[in-house]
């Protein structure tokens, strides 16, 4: 029979010891140098986005209230435009009335002058009419009674 030793594979001496020491050095200069830089950089961006995030949340809030007042300005000029539009058709048809009234005039001063003119103009016929109408009856009453007549037998 033959006594195996075995061989441990870790075995507690002074190497392990200064392998942990070593170990926790790293650590130490690992967290100095890489870990802590790292946490202040995402601290650092955390609030940064933070930040970003309340600003664009004010920036929509702005936006929506000025949408909103754009809104209301909008609603206002179109009500305003409407006024106007009213307004407008009134006055239109005020001048319109007005321009009617002055041509319904205007066509009952030239038929009241037109009528005179007319009159004046039978007045003027009637009179050449009377003196024709004795030419022309004297005409025929000679031609009837085939003589000639003097103005003391008419």
């Amino acid at each position: 029979m033959q006594i195996e030793s075995t061989v441990a594979l870790i075995s507690i001496n002074a190497t392990m010891i200064i392998q942990l020491v070593s170990f926790l050095i790293f650590l130490f200069i690992i967290n100095r140098i890489m870990f802590r830089p790292l946490d202040l950089v995402k601290g650092t961006r955390a609030a940064r986005m933070e930040t970003l995030q309340q600003e664009i949340e004010a920036a929509e809030q702005e936006v929506h209230r000025i949408m909103d007042a754009l809104a209301r300005e909008e609603l206002k000029a179109k009500e305003e435009a409407l006024e106007r539009q009213k307004l407008l058709e009134l006055d239109a048809k005020a001048q319109t009335k007005q321009i009617f009234d002055g041509v319904k005039a205007e066509i009952d001063r030239l038929k009241v002058q037109s009528k005179e003119h007319v009159k004046a103009q039978i007045a003027d016929v009637r009179q050449h009419l009377a003196g024709e109408s004795q030419k022309l009856s004297r005409v025929i009453m000679e031609k009837t009674l085939e003589r000639r007549l003097t103005d003391e037998t008419i």
